[in-house]
């Protein structure tokens, strides 16, 4: 992977998966050493009302590879362009993303942008992590699971836009999950760019 050669500068903010930094017209996020963010994985947990097994979506830490997957789908189905610059020699990952001057929006708003998306949510009784429970969405035309979808991880520009800035996003392949259907017309990224 490639080294990143810009020069971050002063950190404005931290989150929990990256140091954020801006440099002229653009934000960069640097994850933290070691960690590369979060996935929904499907798994079989205890029902403690019933005592049953039960497959339900859960948190695991994302690898990677899992990580940069997630900005090339945000990228193709929200048009957000986000760009990976490189390792840090911390061994860190360092995407950018234009800055966007604007608020947040209102999450009745970033509803009916994922549903006019194409997206439905998915059941709260099929998500294992509570506080994700209302802001996690499928989208079964072509398997996009979308999570974290807070009105903080979007920006709402001065031309009354909503840009996704950063959210959970991977691909569910038919056949896979037991809680989500088959996508009728499965996501496939676009061919890989060349890394600068």
């Amino acid at each position: 992977m490639p080294v990143c050669r810009i020069k971050l500068g002063t950190q404005i903010a931290e989150g929990g998966e990256h140091r954020v930094y801006q440099v002229e017209g653009r934000i960069y996020k640097e994850t933290l050493p070691g960690f590369y963010g979060r996935t929904l994985d499907e798994t079989r947990l205890l029902d403690p009302r019933t005592f049953q097994a039960r497959s339900r979506l859960t948190l695991r830490d994302a690898l990677p590879s899992e990580y940069l997957a997630r900005w090339e789908i945000l990228n193709s189905t929200f048009g957000l362009t986000t760009e990976f610059e490189g390792v840090a020699p911390s061994g860190s990952l360092i995407v950018s993303q234009p800055f966007l001057s604007g608020g947040d929006p209102a999450q009745r708003d970033v509803d009916a942008l994922l549903k006019a998306a194409g997206f439905s949510r998915v059941a709260a009784a099929s998500i294992a992590i509570h506080e994700i429970s209302r802001v996690t969405w499928y989208r079964q035309r072509d398997g996009v699971l979308v999570s974290d979808a807070f009105a903080r991880n979007f920006k709402l520009t001065a031309r009354g836009t909503i840009v996704p800035i950063d959210l959970m996003v991977q691909l569910i392949p038919p056949g896979i999950s037991r809680l989500l259907p088959d996508s009728a017309t499965p996501f496939q990224l676009p061919p890989a760019r060349k890394l600068r």
